[in-house]
């Protein structure tokens, strides 16, 4: 029995350094690289689209602070049931999703609807979140984008409310090309935008704030008391 034991611990020891060699080979290889592209939801022909400014006097407002959910970010987002989302590793937006809906709002407001825009002083400030925008891929597969809206003086708030656009998405096979995805939150994003633009002029025109008149300066060419 002896004269065996050197040839089976050899084996032992050959078998342990070779499982050593395969498992270094596993942690040392290269994963392949995750390659991100890029996508936008906005269109060259949005900056185009025809003025429809209203007559008279235009209303004035602050465009406050616009706002996303903490899940919101540069990852295209999915949902797959309502209480579990995920992100498209390899696919990512230009921006952060809220300075599409900020750019695109402040284009409607103050370019095509002809309201004058506040910087300074009191005035009506419109403030938003972007609490979803993303991919519904069950049971229907449509583009959800969901922005909870705020629009208010120096005394109340005029208007608040959750606005969600669902829209549907052309035809193509889940986790394929993202081209339907982004063409359909880009047209999402331009429905809520007008709905909000529509309500802000309504309420501004229906109640516009009363400007704050400055204090009356003594006039200059008064004679200085006890002047000659």
């Amino acid at each position: 029995m002896t004269p065996r034991r050197p040839a089976a611990l050899c084996a032992l020891l050959l078998c342990g350094t070779s499982a050593l060699v395969v498992a270094g080979c596993a942690l040392t290889s290269k994963s392949e690289p995750i390659v991100s592209h890029y996508y936008s939801p906005e269109r060259p022909a949005d900056v185009d689209r025809a003025s429809i400014r209203s007559s008279g006097s235009p209303a004035e407002l602050r465009l406050g602070r616009v706002s996303s959910a903490s899940h919101i970010e540069e990852r295209l987002v999915y949902r797959d049931s309502e209480y579990e989302l995920g992100y498209y590793q390899e696919r990512r937006w230009t921006e952060a999703p809220e300075q599409y809906l900020k750019r695109r709002l402040a284009r409607v407001l103050f370019e095509e609807r002809g309201l004058r825009q506040v910087v300074g002083g009191p005035a009506a400030t419109l403030e938003m979140e972007l609490v979803a925008f993303e991919e519904i891929r069950a049971p229907k597969r449509v583009a959800r984008v969901q922005v909870i809206v705020r629009l208010e003086d120096q005394r109340t708030v005029r208007w608040e409310e959750t606005l969600t656009v669902d829209q549907p998405m052309a035809a193509s096979p889940v986790g394929e090309t993202p081209a339907a995805m982004v063409a359909a939150l880009g047209a999402a994003l331009r429905t809520v935008v007008d709905r909000i633009a529509d309500r802000v002029v309504t309420e501004l025109a229906s109640a516009p704030l009363a400007p704050v008149r400055a204090a009356a300066e003594p006039s200059r060419g008064a004679p200085k008391p006890g002047g000659g």
